[in-house]
């Protein structure tokens, strides 16, 4: 986690949902072999901060490797999220960012797999690299179960629509809407999710959600080597949380999930 940081230059900000942006990156021909990366894994940002200068901030790449998709990250804005703030409210077109390489782990070991995916608000961002690159470049079958408040919000809404139409076969998504259906917990989850639980799990929100979709998988004999979790392993230690050690779910359950979120303030 020592990588240093590279300044890139913004080449468009995509409107996703009134809270969301897509920052597109211009990345140069020198740095191109550095920022080669696999579908899921996310960019440290370095965030302006008066305290302490900068601080670092993790943001998934919502684009593909696989496709012609240039690098992009998707960003939504948080209560009190000094990243998120920024970024939304201080970059344009044509500003400079500074970001490492992508890391990560919550990547597929291959495209060839079946695959559930459950996620929800900015959690897609991940989940949306990986689909894009099984349907591009992989034979896999696909489910995902998104959550969000109303339809408003709901980020890749007609990309997701797109895929799902231009592959009937392999790709189908289910929306999980509050303002219809109420919050997302285990109990709820556990029904739609029970027709894949044979599948490879990637699990990607704020907490409640994903302990609420650890909860349910684990009910459904999921085994927990193959429930996959959004965990960033962070440059900052003091100012961000450890992951768990080793990958273990063993402490996730709806009352204990301390340090899984899928976009830092």
């Amino acid at each position: 986690m020592n990588q240093r940081f590279h300044a890139l230059r913004v080449a468009d900000v995509i409107v996703e949902t009134e809270d969301a942006r897509s920052l597109v990156f211009d990345v140069p021909d020198d740095l191109a072999g550095e920022f080669h990366y696999r579908p899921g894994q996310f960019l440290t940002v370095r965030i302006p901060d008066a305290e302490h200068g900068s601080v670092p901030r993790c943001y998934s790449l919502s684009s593909s490797p696989h496709t012609a998709d240039p690098l992009m990250v998707t960003v939504k804005r948080t209560p009190a999220g000094r990243g998120s703030d920024w970024l939304l409210s201080g970059v344009r077109v044509g500003s400079v960012v500074h970001v490492q390489p992508p890391e990560g782990r919550f990547t597929p070991a291959s495209l060839d797999g079946d695959f559930l995916f459950l996620a929800a608000g900015s959690g897609i961002t991940p989940v949306m690299s990986i689909i894009k690159s099984v349907l591009a470049a992989g034979s896999g079958r696909l489910t995902l179960i998104y959550a969000n408040r109303d339809e408003r919000s709901v980020i890749f809404g007609k990309q997701l629509a797109g895929l799902a139409a231009a592959h009937p076969d392999r790709f189908t998504v289910r929306h999980w809407l509050e303002s219809r259906h109420g919050l997302p917990d285990a109990a709820g989850l556990r029904a739609p999710a029970a027709p894949f639980r044979d599948r490879d799990a990637f699990v990607c929100g704020p907490e409640p959600f994903v302990a609420g979709a650890v909860d349910a998988l684990a009910v459904l004999g999921v085994p927990r080597e193959r429930t996959h979790l959004e965990q960033f392993r962070l440059p900052n230690r003091t100012a961000f949380p450890e992951p768990l050690p080793g990958g273990d779910l063993s402490a996730l359950t709806s009352r204990s999930v301390k340090s899984l979120q899928m976009m830092l303030p």
